[in-house]
């Protein structure tokens, strides 16, 4: 099973012995030692790749500060518009009670009397109009005449 790392040559086995071709991990082909990546798949063959880094931590800090600080300013939004009180009064009207037989409703004539005439309104007079203000007394001359030079 190959872990995508070249492997190291082995010891040579005796002295002056040559040492063995440095082989692709994927592929088997052989490299030379000039080559850090393969030329036949491509694979890193003396270079070590650094694992792609870990996202998913710093994505759940995120995500959750994002809901607490939306839940806060929801809170704080019903908080300041909350205006106390339960729903405001309406005002109800009440419908008069339904007319027994023999009965009329109010302001209708009983079957078989005449119709009431309505009240006749009261004149309305014009409205009275006021005097006019009286005009300032004169004020009295002085009794101490003014010397002239």
């Amino acid at each position: 099973m190959s872990t995508g790392q070249a492997t190291a040559p082995p010891e040579p086995r005796g002295p002056g012995a040559a040492p063995e071709p440095l082989r692709c991990p994927r592929c088997d082909a052989t490299l030379r030692d000039d080559q850090d990546w393969c030329l036949e798949c491509g694979v890193p063959a003396r270079t070590r790749l650094a694992p792609a880094p870990n996202w998913r931590l710093p994505a759940v800090v995120v995500v959750t500060l994002i809901v607490l600080a939306g839940a806060a300013f929801a809170f704080a939004f019903v908080r300041l518009t909350d205006d106390g009180g339960g729903p405001a009064p309406s005002s109800t009207v009440t419908e008069p009670p339904p007319a027994q037989p023999g009965q009329s409703a109010p302001g209708q004539p009983a079957p078989g009397q005449p119709p009431v005439p309505p009240a006749p309104a009261p004149e309305q007079q014009p409205p009275a109009q006021e005097a006019p203000p009286a005009a300032p007394a004169p004020t009295p001359a002085p009794d101490d005449p003014v010397p002239t030079p």
